[in-house]
């Protein structure tokens, strides 16, 4: 029965052989599909799986690095769009408005979120809670801004050392910048 393709609501297993795992459910002590798939038995967890056979939408989980564009800033924290799982190929499902608290922002003390970051801003964050609400933290030195608008100009910002330069208009900005800022096209997430 291993390796088998199996359809939503065919029976895998009873819940004395196996526990219900990704890709099932159990009803009335039945492990049944909950998807279309092969039917895999996890040995590690004495678990059936059912392994999709089609690409399926992402799902942020905790622990995943995550690209953000900021949609707004508040005195405490900063309101952002996940747009892009690391690593994933497919589209996001779900609630991908996430928050950045002030705490989460750096290592060190940061007074408020308007000082590392600005509206339209994207950035490579880590995903660390997801329920009630996605939150996220950029504390680590590869994660912060990818790229970044001027505030007077809104053309994009160069990295010239620490300090973040337009070159149209010459105005100087702070940012919490990530290791590779200015190196990642956008239009290949």
């Amino acid at each position: 029965m291993n390796d088998k393709i199996v359809m939503p609501g065919d029976r895998l297993s009873t819940s004395e052989e196996l526990l219900p795992g990704e890709g099932t459910f159990e009803e009335d002590g039945v492990i049944r599909a909950a998807r279309v798939g092969k039917f895999l038995v996890n040995k590690k967890y004495m678990s059936a799986e059912v392994k999709p056979v089609t690409s399926i939408p992402v799902l942020i989980k905790k622990g995943d690095i995550v690209i953000a564009k900021v949609d707004s800033v508040k005195s405490s924290m900063l309101i952002a769009e996940v747009l892009h799982v690391v690593g994933k190929n497919r589209g996001i499902s779900g609630d991908t408005s996430a928050t950045l608290h002030v705490s989460e922002i750096a290592r060190g003390y940061v007074k408020e979120p308007a000082t590392e970051f600005g509206v339209g801003d994207y950035f490579r964050a880590k995903v660390f809670q997801v329920k009630p609400s996605i939150q996220i933290t950029t504390k680590d030195g590869d994660l912060g801004a990818i790229k970044s608008l001027c505030t007077k100009c809104r053309n994009p910002l160069v990295k010239k050392g620490n300090i973040l330069e337009c070159e149209n208009c010459g105005n100087k900005q702070k940012r919490r910048i990530a290791t590779d800022y200015g190196e990642i096209d956008l239009n290949k997430l």
